[in-house]
């Protein structure tokens, strides 16, 4: 059996996990459960900080022209995308945490990067920044979507789902009770044990990668929709 591969998050990200999907042989369903989208910001004057934090790409693809004030600060950076997206717009990247953002904090020295700037999401997790002086910036929004024709059509049958965020496993788990659709029969892929949580119960298969990035996500993923 074959089973679909659906991607619902947010369409940046979704594309281009659809290609790593694709390389794979794998049927891909992109149907984003998230419209991102920029919202008006301003910030405090760069020297006030010695860090700019940004965890998620969509920081520097909906942050506008007000980015550019930034671009003297040494980004630490959650995630290869998010610093490629950064690299590609200019900044420079300091440091890489493969995890979190609140792992990324944890590894630094203590006394460096003593005040940081984060621009984030309007819905952000909780950071523990210590001894540190965190100010967060919201520079956009994800809102939640209803669940698309082509992620419906998708789960007519079995499939396989990616939840890359707890925030997308709930707001799933609600579309999917909305419109009656049984979660027994999928499998759901999942980032971490955060995600997994929120995702809940009474599914075929419930699954947390080893390691929160894609490439560990699609080899935990392949095998379940050739059902090998």
């Amino acid at each position: 059996m074959i089973r679909p591969l659906l991607i619902p998050r947010p369409l940046d990200g979704a594309l281009q996990t659809q290609r790593r999907a694709q390389e794979r042989g794998l049927q891909a369903v992109v149907d984003p459960l998230f419209s991102v989208e920029s919202v008006a910001w301003s910030g405090p004057a760069a020297q006030d900080f010695d860090a700019l934090l940004l965890t998620s790409a969509n920081a520097v693809a909906r942050g506008g022209g007000r980015l550019d004030v930034y671009k003297s600060l040494p980004v630490l950076a959650v995630g290869e995308a998010t610093a490629r997206a950064a690299e590609k717009a200019g900044f420079s990247i300091e440091k890489i945490g493969a995890s979190s953002g609140q792992a990324l904090l944890d590894s630094l020295a203590e006394d460096r990067y003593r005040r940081i700037l984060w621009l984030a999401g309007e819905q952000h997790s909780r950071l523990d920044a210590g001894q540190r002086v965190l100010h967060i910036i919201p520079v956009y929004r994800s809102r939640a979507v209803p669940l698309g024709e082509k992620a419906v059509a998708c789960l007519q049958g079995e499939a396989v789902i990616l939840l890359h965020s707890a925030r997308a496993a709930k707001h799933l788990v609600e579309e999917l009770d909305r419109l009656g659709i049984k979660r027994g029969g999928h499998h759901v892929v999942v980032f971490s044990a955060k995600v997994a949580e929120a995702a809940g119960p009474g599914w075929r298969g419930l699954h947390v990668a080893a390691h929160p990035d894609d490439d560990t996500l699609l080899s935990l993923a392949s095998g379940l929709c050739r059902d090998e």
